[in-house]
């Protein structure tokens, strides 16, 4: 009786083991919707709804789109001085971020180093340290995104609030790491590599050589950064989709009849890529909106007409890349069952 018991117990202990982080995130989620819904007024949600421009919603969903480009031309400049088709790694691209929001976990980024390995000559270690890098860019731009909202926001009557203060401090050693990161990597990557090489000596020799030319080609995606041409492309694309998606939240702001500046839009942009960095959910469900309607509020937007707002942005910025990447994934006959 005491084996059954322990033979049952073993399957749902391991679930609650692996799926730990999803409980968590169902929890914050149930939770932040609760906070979103509590004390709503249906009548003044269907209002903000009505007043809704469904042709900048459209248009706004073009911009979503149009960042996809400049991710991917970004993304593909990383293999310098490898050539990958532009085709391909759009497509690749897009997959992945069908899965990040359809999966927990940021799982496209793993269909991404599998995904074109099995079109383009490259090594999963290449793959992977160009992704490294893209991330790394990002929080660099997302600090650069705060220092702007953190200098505009002591001349509101709002000021700094003290949690976004708390946020940003957190986000200094980041940041520096990062560049450091990248630095380190694109200019001493394979000096400090051969001083680690001794520690796999105990390796046999098949091992060795393996790490060898996976540290290789990992070095490589951080390489490409010390030519000028990549990096001016990297930063550049990097800039253009911020901007990209600073406009896209201004251009809701029209599409909901919300008079709010640019300013408000890059506060928000900051707000809820600090707020969602690590995703409780795929698609951030319940943890968006809610973001978005206490960031509105603070600026003197009814919670129902903040509510819709994140609503209708969530959908803007996740169900077209949901349907391209299924699109994509599906006429590129790929197979994700085996990864």
């Amino acid at each position: 009786m005491s084996a059954q018991r322990q033979t049952g117990q073993g399957p749902r202990q391991n679930w609650l083991r692996r799926e730990w982080r999803l409980l968590v995130g169902l929890t914050l989620s149930a939770l932040c919707l609760y906070l979103a819904l509590r004390g709503i007024s249906l009548a003044a949600l269907q209002e903000a709804l009505a007043t809704a421009r469904w042709d900048r919603v459209a248009a706004a969903v073009g911009l979503v789109l149009a960042g996809t480009f400049l991710k991917a031309w970004r993304w593909r400049a990383l293999f310098y001085p490898q050539t990958i088709g532009y085709a391909h790694a759009w497509a690749i691209f897009v997959i992945g971020q069908m899965l990040n929001a359809v999966l927990p976990a940021r799982a496209g980024e793993i269909g991404r180093i599998y995904l074109l390995g099995e079109v383009e000559t490259v090594s999963r270690a290449r793959v992977l340290s160009t992704v490294i890098v893209e991330k790394m860019v990002d929080l660099v731009m997302l600090a650069l995104s705060y220092l702007l909202v953190a200098l505009w926001l002591p001349k509101t009557p709002l000021g700094l609030p003290e949690w976004l203060r708390q946020a940003g401090a957190g986000l200094v050693p980041l940041v520096v790491l990062a560049i450091a990161g990248l630095l380190l990597f694109a200019y001493a990557g394979r000096p400090l590599w051969r001083f680690f090489q001794r520690l796999l000596n105990p390796l046999s020799l098949p091992w060795q050589s393996r790490a060898e030319r996976a540290m290789g080609q990992a070095l490589t995606g951080f390489e490409s950064l010390r030519h000028w041409q990549v990096g001016l492309q990297v930063w550049s694309a990097s800039l253009l989709v911020w901007l990209l998606s600073a406009l896209t939240n201004l251009w809701l702001f029209r599409a909901f009849g919300l008079d709010l500046p640019a300013s408000v839009a890059l506060f928000l942009l900051v707000v809820l890529m600090i707020g969602v960095s690590v995703p409780p959910l795929p698609g951030n469900l319940g943890v968006f909106p809610y973001l978005c309607q206490i960031t509105l509020s603070l600026l003197g937007t009814s919670r129902e007409a903040a509510l819709i707002y994140g609503l209708a942005l969530q959908v803007t910025i996740y169900l077209p890349l949901i349907i391209v990447g299924a699109l994509c994934l599906i006429g590129g006959g790929w197979s994700l069952r085996r990864r």
